[in-house]
């Protein structure tokens, strides 16, 4: 073997060696330090809400598993003898948003409406105007769904899949949460 034979084997030898050193790095961590983990993906959701001007301070929880879009509004009588049963769930079954979180898609005379609407129900639950244009980003949600009268209810997954919907599905939402939860325990055994 020649001198300039061993010499390029020889530094490509090392090269493989160094570049193989440099590679194992990358994939093993140093003592101490934690790799960066991958940010889990967003639920569809999370999605709809992300940047969505809400007419209240009070956001939704965006890591329910559950919601439910109550489409009301303070003029309508049913409505108003829903919005203290609802509040009600709110605050004790659905434990303020931490499983379920209520959506109120209100549709007042104005904007401006909708806080004066959850206060006068001490509502702890974020609002919307049906106006505003990030309704129509909202996954579960239909607009047409006014057309059958108020209060109307839509009961989603954090997915956006529509689990039931109506003006009598709010008197059901613990029994279609319940089958919904049952159903996915089922698919993961």
């Amino acid at each position: 073997m020649t001198i300039p034979h061993r010499i390029f084997t020889v530094l490509s030898t090392a090269a493989v060696l160094i570049s193989g050193v440099a590679g194992a790095q990358d994939s093993v961590p140093a003592a101490g330090i934690t790799p960066i983990e991958k940010a889990p993906a967003l639920t569809a959701m999370q999605q709809a809400f992300e940047g969505v001007n809400w007419a209240t301070d009070k956001k939704p929880n965006l890591r329910a598993k559950y919601y439910i879009y109550l489409i009301s509004a303070s003029w309508c009588g049913p409505c108003r003898l829903l919005m203290p049963k609802i509040v009600e769930a709110y605050k004790t079954d659905m434990k303020e948003g931490k499983l379920v979180e209520v959506i109120l898609t209100a549709c007042e005379q104005n904007p401006a409406g909708v806080p004066a609407y959850l206060a006068k129900y001490n509502a702890g639950f974020p609002g919307i105007h049906i106006s505003a244009p990030d309704v129509d980003r909202f996954v579960g949600f239909d607009k047409n769904d006014m057309k059958r009268g108020i209060p109307f209810v839509v009961i989603c997954d954090n997915n956006g899949k529509v689990l039931d919907k109506g003006h009598s599905a709010f008197g059901s939402w613990k029994a279609t949460i319940k089958k919904d939860l049952e159903a996915k325990k089922a698919v993961k055994r």
